[in-house]
């Protein structure tokens, strides 16, 4: 793959933890992380555990390259945020986005934390969960998928987020997915010109590329 064509952000050269029986059958891919360091793991569906020499037997490494060439649909995660996780499902061809829970390194996630409120810009707390209809938390590989946009802002009266996307017919019931409020907000920029709404209001817009209207509250 040439340097012109690479589609992530992270050196392709940059060592990645990667499931031994991955390279053997990439099929058995199960989900990847993204962790705040902006390191990758890939993994089969195991886990690191507390024992060295299983997790030696279970993952090795390789450059990010070789990975990508190993499995291509990592080139869809391209835009993934730091500190997310993406299950795969081999039967929709589609990644489904997850915000990562803390480590057990508890010092550690308190100076993650307190960087992300740090470098935070906008209204609320990047920790804050959001709701967002499922499918702004997947991802197709499929390149004639429809693009994903946030159709509706909603600031429930309790003061929680709900985030709707074009493909949920309106009047409907939909699936939701919990995402942090800074992983929604890089997945989904222009929401953050509303992040001032307060309880009980509901932004809409007609289109992806039209400015939101307040449109209760």
């Amino acid at each position: 793959m040439s340097s012109e064509n690479w589609p992530l952000s992270q050196d392709p050269e940059s060592p990645v933890i990667i499931s031994r029986s991955l390279v053997e059958d990439p099929s058995n891919l199960a989900f990847v992380v993204l962790d705040d360091d902006g390191d990758w793991f890939i993994s089969d569906g195991n886990e690191f555990s507390e024992d060295m020499e299983e997790n030696k037997d279970a993952f090795g490494a390789l450059p990010l390259r070789e990975a990508v060439e190993l499995i291509p649909e990592l080139a869809a995660l391209a835009g993934l945020p730091t500190g997310m996780a993406a299950d795969w499902d081999p039967e929709r061809r589609s990644w489904l986005l997850s915000s990562v829970a803390d480590s057990d390194d508890d010092e550690e996630d308190l100076l993650v934390r307190a960087a992300r409120l740090a470098a935070w810009t906008h209204p609320g707390s990047p920790l804050e969960e959001v709701q967002v209809s499922t499918e702004l938390a997947e991802i197709s590989t499929d390149p004639a998928a429809p693009a994903r946009a946030v159709r509706q802002v909603v600031r429930e009266a309790d003061g929680s987020w709900l985030l709707v996307g074009f493909q949920v017919p309106e009047n409907e019931d939909f699936e939701v997915e919990a995402l942090e409020m800074e992983h929604a907000v890089t997945l989904y920029p222009d929401v953050a010109l509303v992040l001032s709404a307060a309880p009980g209001q509901v932004y809409d817009r007609p289109s992806a590329d039209a400015p939101w209207e307040l449109v209760e509250g």
